[in-house]
């Protein structure tokens, strides 16, 4: 292997040539053997790459041409002036602040190859993240003793890196920010692609020479050693940077990146709401309306005004949360949308359903076009918005984007109830009996979450693999979860929507859900199996194809059970 002299001295000359963008690879889910995972209770099965193998591919030649520039030697390593820089066509002169929230506005950081001006290297497809080296926070302390590789190993192309250090100590700063060179370069030495230099940002002078809004940040965030620039350029906070791989839940570099998967997941939602802006209508939910502080079950109860949606089009819910403290909001609890019927007095047709984050905000763009048909009449429809314990400040809109396609005409419901999942979970479903003639095409439609644990010898039903079992006329459409109970089958659906690097354990796989995330309604196309006449449904729930007895080792604990929601959708 190279040494990593050679290594560092690559990094820092490419720093001068670099565009901000880099080389990522994807992380695979790897299973929990035993399906038995529980909170703060898992270790650490990975394996480091080997070593040998990963040396760099600089060659001789490139090493000398990149010496060879004269020009980058001369630039001057002064970042406490605001110079005049061409800025980038993305970059618009907004109104921006220092606030978590607020449009970032421009400035300029030394590096040791020149200045670094936001303004001239903006691009709205990128992220931007800043660690800070800070003694007095000890997440702070505690980052910088994992290993940078795992970072680098994993992180998405368009991420930019800045790596700073808080300190009035002129000779402690230099320290550290040659500790902090050392460990980039150690890291990219084992990783072996020295290509993701590009992406990566030392800063060479302490925050408290250079003049910027960063250092008000700074000023106004003492417990804070990070924050995110996301594409719309807004100032993000993080959340809570511990590894669930180890029972020590140590703070490391690995879960960082994440945070620009989620702003990448949210620019998705802004884009699809702009770009259908010209052909949409929004229905006006909730705005800024917080569950109430005191009680257990909270409830809002709120009216839609729905026009217009006899059209073809599709149909969405779009939910944005906030949680302000994460003590008010720190577990992850069942949240359900329901219709009421005409009277307002029955509110019992799921709509919706999310599981809350641990502790942070969210936001979740839902499809839910084959419901399409509860709304059909105009006029205003009353809904029960219920979460139990946790507390967010709520906005909630329906969308309905026009649009030729495939239209749902009718809707029947079938199971819908919520049941202890054990030997006698099957017989609470009665079989039902419907008749329907010359159907063109049909579906199942379910919400289906499974949840309890710690409980049973299984873990069930939050980290089991259970399967769900509609039968029609003699037909069986299965679904199983197979993410239950594995390492890392939330941590790998951040992309999907997810909240990454919450404060409790969002990463493990659960039956149907993940906490910080929009539960989707499963799909079961049923057309082949209907017939003229009378069509017989039923459903049923196992464990590996059995009927499920469970080994209980905790009386008192919270013992598996399943919420089902399901409709039949006519075509």
């Amino acid at each position: 292997m190279k040494s990593t002299k050679i290594l560092f001295t690559v990094f820092m000359l490419v720093l001068a040539m670099a565009a901000c963008s880099g080389s990522g690879k994807n992380n695979e889910d790897s299973e929990n053997p035993d399906n038995s995972v529980s909170d703060g209770d898992v270790s650490d099965d990975s394996t480091l790459p080997d070593e040998e193998g990963n040396d760099s591919e600089n060659s001789d030649d490139n090493l000398e041409n990149i010496d060879g520039d004269e020009e980058l030697n001369d630039v001057e390593n002064d970042g406490d002036t605001q110079d005049e820089f061409a800025k980038s066509p993305d970059f618009e002169d907004l109104e921006c602040g220092t606030a978590f929230g607020d449009i970032a506005c421009d400035f300029t950081l030394p590096l040791e190859s020149g200045k670094w001006n936001f303004a001239e290297n903006y691009s709205k497809n990128d992220n931007y993240l800043f660690v800070f080296y800070r003694a007095k926070i000890s997440s702070s302390r505690q980052i910088w003793t994992s290993e940078l590789y795992n970072l680098f190993d994993l992180t998405p192309k368009n991420v930019t890196y800045f790596f700073l250090v808080d300190t009035k100590d002129g000779n402690d700063a230099k320290e550290k920010i040659q500790t902090i060179r050392n460990s980039i370069a150690e890291a990219i030495d084992f990783n072996g692609d020295s290509s993701v230099v590009k992406q990566i940002h030392l800063i060479e002078k302490p925050l408290s020479e250079i003049d910027s809004w960063i250092n008000k940040w700074l000023n106004d965030n003492q417990s804070e050693f990070f924050f995110g620039i996301d594409r719309e350029r807004r100032i993000r906070q993080g959340g809570s940077f511990s590894s669930w791989n180890s029972n020590t839940l140590p703070v490391e570099f690995k879960n960082l990146y994440k945070e620009a998967e989620l702003y990448d997941y949210e620019k998705k939602i802004s884009d699809f709401i702009k770009e259908t802006s010209g052909s949409s209508t929004v229905f006006k939910g909730l705005q800024n309306v917080p569950f109430e502080e005191e009680g257990w079950t909270k409830e809002i109860f709120f009216d839609v005004d729905f026009k217009g949606l006899s059209g073809t089009g599709e149909l969405y819910i779009l939910l944005e949360q906030i949680c302000d403290n994460p003590k008010k909001c720190e577990w992850d609890r069942l949240e359900r949308l329901f219709l009421c019927d005409e009277k307002g007095e029955n509110c019992d047709t799921e709509t919706g359903r999310w599981i809350t984050t641990y502790g942070r905000s969210g936001k979740w763009l839902t499809d839910i076009t084959p419901l399409k048909p509860l709304f059909e009449k105009d006029g205003k429809y009353k809904f029960r918005f219920t979460v139990d314990g946790d507390y967010y400040v709520n906005n909630l809109d329906f969308i309905f984007v026009k649009k030729e396609a495939e239209q749902p005409i009718k809707l029947i419901p079938l199971f819908n109830q919520r049941e202890q999942f054990d030997e006698n979970y099957n017989s609470h479903f009665e079989p039902q009996i419907l008749k329907e003639e010359n159907v063109k095409k049909a579906e199942i439609y379910a919400f289906i979450t499974g949840h309890g644990n710690g409980s049973e010898e299984a873990n069930c039903a939050e980290f089991c693999r259970f399967e769900s079992v509609f039968t029609v006329n003699g037909n069986d459409f299965e679904i199983d979860f197979n993410k239950a109970g594995t390492r890392a089958g939330c941590f790998d659906a951040v992309i999907d929507g997810v909240v990454p690097n919450q404060y409790g354990s969002w990463p493990f796989g659960r039956a149907g859900w993940c906490p910080g995330q929009d539960v989707k309604l499963i799909k079961f196309d049923v057309t082949d199996a209907l017939v003229s006449g009378e069509n017989t449904f039923s459903y049923a729930g196992y464990l590996d194809g059995e009927v499920y007895t469970p080994v209980v080792t905790d009386e008192n604990g919270y013992r598996a059970e399943v919420y089902l929601s399901s409709y039949l959708v006519i075509y």
